[in-house]
């Protein structure tokens, strides 16, 4: 069995989407011949993990690496336009460092948000030369949810260094992937794509919802930036539906600055009686009954750019249950083809679609049956967290592979 160090601020039992990828290949990349150690961030109220995962700092940490998170705190206030967590990444290399030294790791995977994981494999590749696999969740330059103006090209120049440091990239979308070979031919060889993951271990609910007379569309999941159900409630308003007919339902938190531009708008829904909305923060159990007991699935894959590059996490979720999902998306996105093969019952309305055709197409949807389809084999085999565990495991492979290849030669070179 290999080991692998594998490097992520959140891990489970972290509600975000960001520690699933962690925590699916915690579980499933032993079935593929590598046991993950982990480093993570605390996890405030959680008590003793597996002794495989670290989480750091805990209690006071060695004097240097404190020195060191206060010098990057203060270097991130004016050299940083995002909260990274540098701060973070000297206490996670500490560690890391430590268990290089202590144990027979093999390589290195990071996975991001935040991007703190890759500085740390960046600065652990330097000081170890081990393999590395640095895995991005969410893109850094084509992330539109990074768009802050700054006074230097700071995603552009991390990424770079990223880009030329590490063995292999993981992409999370083809997406994405196409942009970076475009953007880095000289890289392309080591990109790959290492999509979003359910976990085929976990149970999920599927079956008939609740007889009512009125349809009930459920968001899972939370509202930031960009990404807000505007164009849907500006439809409900000009077609004047009636909660007897359709009512939707927001789960999850609203960002106060969603809340500030389109509260007027929410308001007049609620007022209505078509749209309900909590503001706060769900527990996975309560966001799977929720994604159950709904009639209809609304996805909002929108943002200020248009950009369609990434796939909201809930979607798998959302196939899973296999209940009708109507999903705000660019026209090609990855969500849109991703739904065209899921075998789910489905309506795509493009952001920039004019309102005549965003309406035609809401009242389309409301006109399908809430059936429950089983997700397609497709599917269930591509978004496995196994499937992806075992595309790892190859990555794995192949850098370390490559590393034997590259000692071999070296060797060859010194004997003649």
């Amino acid at each position: 069995m290999r080991h692998v160090l594998l490097i992520s601020y959140t891990f489970p039992p972290e509600n975000v989407p960001a520690a699933a990828r962690a925590g699916q290949l915690f579980k499933f990349l032993p079935d593929y011949g590598y046991q993950p150690v982990v480093v993570a961030a605390p996890l405030a109220g959680w008590g003793k993990d597996d002794p495989s995962v670290h989480r750091v700092p805990a209690g006071n940490g060695r004097m240097t690496s404190s020195l060191a998170a206060t010098a990057a705190r203060w270097a991130a206030r004016f050299f940083a336009p995002y909260e990274d967590r540098w701060a973070w990444v000297p206490y996670a290399t500490a560690a890391a460092a430590d268990i290089i030294k202590a144990n027979a790791i093999d390589a290195i995977f990071t996975t991001s948000p935040s991007l703190a994981a890759q500085f740390a494999g960046l600065w652990l590749k330097g000081r170890f030369g081990l393999p590395w696999v640095a895995d991005f969740q969410d893109p850094v330059r084509d992330n539109p949810f990074r768009t802050r103006r700054w006074f230097y090209p700071y995603d552009a120049l991390i990424e770079r260094g990223f880009f030329r440091w590490a063995d292999h990239l993981a992409a999370n979308t083809d997406t994405v992937a196409a942009a970076w070979r475009a953007r880095y031919p000289q890289w392309r060889e080591k990109i790959s794509v290492l999509w979003n993951s359910y976990d085929p271990l976990e149970p999920i609910a599927t079956g008939e919802t609740a007889r009512r007379p009125e349809r009930v569309l459920a968001h899972i999941g939370s509202l930031y930036d960009g990404r807000h159900p505007r164009q849907l409630l500006e439809s409900v308003e000009r077609l004047k539906i009636e909660p007897s007919c359709a009512r939707i339902k927001l789960v999850g938190p609203i960002a106060p600055a969603v809340l500030a531009e389109h509260g007027a708008l929410f308001e007049r829904v609620r007022h209505s009686g078509v749209l309900t909305y909590g503001n706060r923060v769900v527990s996975r159990d309560e966001a799977l009954a929720e994604t159950a007991g709904a009639d209809y699935l609304v996805l909002l894959d929108v943002n200020e750019k248009n950009a369609s590059f990434q796939v909201p996490s809930k979607l798998l979720d959302y196939i899973r249950v296999g209940k009708p999902i109507l999903a705000y998306t660019p026209t090609g996105s990855p969500v849109e083809r991703i739904l065209a093969r899921s075998g789910i019952a489905h309506t795509t309305i493009d952001p920039l679609a004019p309102p005549e055709i965003s309406d035609r197409k809401l009242l389309e949807f409301l006109r399908l049956p809430p059936e429950t389809r089983p997700a397609s084999r497709w599917f269930v085999e591509t978004f496995s967290a196994r499937t992806q565990a075992r595309i790892v495991a190859g990555l794995l492979d192949a850098v370390l592979q490559a590393k034997t290849a590259r000692a071999g030669l070296a060797l060859e070179r010194n004997r003649r």
